[in-house]
């Protein structure tokens, strides 16, 4: 376990980074290439690759994907100039905790509605998660996905 929260703590996706730089993950990505970190096509360039400034990540299915080295990628943009204006690093690390637990929720909620034990199951376990983010956080991080429904609250665990 403590190897993976090392991980996280060292890399981050270009959300987490965009979300501490006030930008979205798509504006992120145009500074990383504006700044040479980046080709035209997302790749990473050599200067990214000699600097180690990324990790790519080839999951079992699916496609790569690369992760950014925080304090490399943070410091050489505001070296740069860039200005950083959003979320705290461990904020933007707490919001895209959020939103996993409320993608979970939403399919606990599904089998729930299909009649499926795996539901309730899958409600329990995500509990104390939601707790030790904080309501308001994983309300906001459902609301963003589209939830339609009233806020989760505390007693409905």
């Amino acid at each position: 376990m403590g190897k993976k929260n090392n991980f996280r703590k060292t890399w981050r996706t270009l959300t987490e980074l965009g979300q501490e730089f006030g930008v979205s993950p798509v504006k992120f990505g145009n500074l990383l290439k504006q700044h040479g970190l980046r080709e035209r096509d997302g790749s990473p360039t050599p200067l990214a690759e000699e600097g180690g400034f990324f990790e790519k990540i080839t999951p079992s299915e699916g496609k790569p994907y690369y992760l950014w080295h925080h304090d490399k990628t943070v410091d050489y943009l505001v070296r740069a100039g860039v200005e950083k204006t959003g979320v705290s690093a461990k904020e933007a690390t707490l919001d895209t905790e959020a939103r996993k637990l409320a993608k979970s929720y939403l399919e606990a909620q599904k089998l729930e509605d299909e009649g499926s034990k795996m539901g309730y199951m899958m409600f329990s376990e995500l509990a104390p998660d939601i707790k030790k983010i904080g309501l308001e956080r994983f309300n906001k991080a459902l609301k963003s996905l589209g939830f339609k429904g009233e806020p989760v609250t505390l007693e409905d665990w």
